[in-house]
């Protein structure tokens, strides 16, 4: 009778999901399932942290909307690996981790490396257990895969002990099925009844305005979005991942929802897929909203629906599914907006001009830099076959204001709203592995690089051409701003908060085999650029920017948002 290992069952499971590429830092106990991953076909990609191997796996999963995965060691691995996990919850990011641990025949003898992986992550991820028995592995990772992948995704953890990975069993007991044999590919559909008065309410109002929130981008619902906006004219506001899922010259958008200075005016805001958080005034902030603008909610998570915010029509399903319901209902009827409503021109046009009053600022040749001019240099080598990782506080702001997102996934902040720094570089790394045809940027502040600049020597490794930009201001850029608009005070600003102004980063990239080079003219931003593509290595060009200019959002964080 033959026998498989606890590694194999590992392998076998993850290439049935079609996994293709594996994040993990290697140790003795994780070691039979990389080898196994090797004989299976599947990429396996060693990081230089285990923080970093959770953030390429979340950044696998962001980038191609399907699970990424990791595979870290037990004890202090499993430990870095924690800020990468809180991040992919908060975010809705299906990443599996698999994490050794000590021998089950050790358990509670203070074994080396022990720890309860599973309780510690229990409230931050949306499954985690242990599999006590090798014969079971296949039975968990397959049920940790529908956790992560149904209804809101999010992390998923199972923890496997040496003794349990290494042992073997009858070949004959591992029934491994494919995955639409174990969990639904089903969409959840709203109540025909709450998605026909969703549409009523809509149709009614005068000045109605589309929220979309990163669901409409995990759920692929970027064209039912798009059509019903044109059906009924209603301008569209985007958050998070839903950046790009409608065009930036589309006629109806309007923009980032965050600090957006003219949501206020809307009678009736239909939310997808978005949270209310902080960022969003949690729904009710006087400064975003009227007081008695009518709210419609979709959301697959129905502990959202009415979350921070009370609901005139609350729709719990998929956010592809609902839309194509209402798309249906519109074309049932009459109840259409045959033409272009004035509200959605008026929008339109303001945000317009906000913006040209952005570009007119980045026109400068001062130094050093101005951000806003790095931004816009940027934005004019960024074309439709580009991805944009960000990852930084004032940094992550100026691109979103200065960057243009034409297609879905095309800009990806890396924080989310847990707001974790420093998973730029290693979500890059993934973007590229994921789609190596593809030009890959990651914009970084000077602080949140250094959190993992060492994975340049994984991307040197792999051969993985990113290229880094270092928004380098030489301090916490949004502390500073945040405390000299409180303050008025340089000074008060400075202490804490600034960095080594005589740190070369494009030095450090070369010492790991990367590119390198530094930028102080502005005139120099875009060949910088085209020679870091040009050397076809992973690239990082250190580009020092003026830390006189706070973003807006400092301003709107510090004054009730307005702007």
């Amino acid at each position: 009778m033959s026998e498989i290992n606890g590694g194999k069952i590992v392998a076998k499971v993850l290439k049935v999901e079609g996994i293709k590429c594996v994040f993990t830092l290697p140790s003795g106990e994780i070691l039979p399932i990389l080898e196994e991953l090797v004989e299976e076909g599947i990429q396996v990609v060693t990081t230089r942290h285990e923080q970093a191997a959770g953030n390429a796996a979340d950044g696998w999963a962001r980038v191609t909307r399907s699970p990424g995965v990791c595979v870290v060691p037990a004890g202090p691995g499993f430990a870095n690996l924690i800020p990468a996990i809180i991040q992919a919850f908060y975010a809705g990011s299906p990443v599996v981790a698999i994490s050794g641990h000590s021998p089950h025949k050790y358990v509670d003898m203070d074994a080396f490396e022990e720890i309860d992986g599973v309780e510690i992550v229990s409230s931050v991820t949306k499954w985690a257990k242990r599999c006590m028995f090798t014969e079971r592995i296949h039975e968990y990772l397959q049920e940790a895969f529908r956790y992560a992948v149904s209804g809101k995704m999010g992390p998923v953890l199972l923890e496997v002990p040496k003794d349990v990975l290494q042992g073997k069993c009858s070949v004959e007991r591992i029934k491994i099925v494919p995955p639409e044999r174990y969990r639904s590919k089903g969409r959840v559909y709203g109540d025909p009844k709450l998605v026909k008065k969703a549409v009523d309410l809509l149709v009614a109002s005068e000045k109605p305005l589309i929220i979309a929130g990163s669901g409409v981008y995990w759920s692929g619902a970027w064209l039912e979005l798009v059509k019903l906006a044109e059906l009924l004219s209603i301008p569209v506001a985007c958050e998070g991942l839903a950046v790009g899922c409608i065009p930036y010259d589309h006629p109806l958008y309007v923009g980032n929802a965050i600090g957006n200075p003219f949501m206020r005016n809307a009678d009736v805001l239909l939310v997808v897929g978005a949270k209310f958080d902080e960022f969003l005034g949690f729904g009710r902030d006087p400064s975003f909203y009227s007081d008695d603008v009518r709210v419609i909610r979709i959301d697959v998570e129905f502990s959202e629906i009415g979350k921070n915010r009370p609901v005139d029509v609350g729709i719990v399903g998929d956010a592809k599914a609902v839309l194509s319901q209402m798309l249906k209902i519109i074309g049932e009827t009459a109840s259409t907006v045959s033409e272009e409503r004035n509200w959605a021109k008026k929008f339109r046009s303001a945000w317009i001009s906000l913006s040209e009053s952005f570009d007119k600022v980045a026109e400068s040749s001062e130094k050093p830099i101005r951000p806003q001019r790095l931004m816009k240099e940027i934005r004019e080598v960024v074309d439709e076959d580009t991805i944009c990782i960000l990852d930084g506080g004032d940094t992550t702001v100026w691109a979103y204001l200065y960057l243009r997102a034409y297609r879905p996934g095309q800009i990806i902040g890396s924080q989310g709203p847990f707001g974790h720094l420093g998973a730029g570089i290693p979500m890059g790394i993934a973007a590229k592995l994921a789609y190596p045809d593809k030009k890959v940027f990651v914009i970084t502040g000077d602080g949140s690089f250094l959190f993992n600049g060492s994975e340049l020597d994984t991307a040197v490794r792999y051969n993985v051409p990113i290229v880094v930009i270092v928004v380098n201001d030489s301090a916490w850029g949004m502390v500073y701003h945040t405390r000299f608009i409180t303050s008025k005070s340089k000074e008060k600003a400075g202490l804490f908060t600034l960095l080594n102004e005589r740190v070369r980063y494009d030095k450090f990239a070369e010492s790991l085999g990367a590119y390198g080079e530094l930028v102080t003219e502005p005139d120099e931003i875009k060949p910088a650029i085209k020679r870091a593509f040009e050397s076809d290595l992973p690239a990082v060009i250190d580009v020092r920017v003026s830390r006189e200019f706070p973003t807006p959002l400092s301003y709107i964080l510090t004054t009730k948002r307005k702007i």
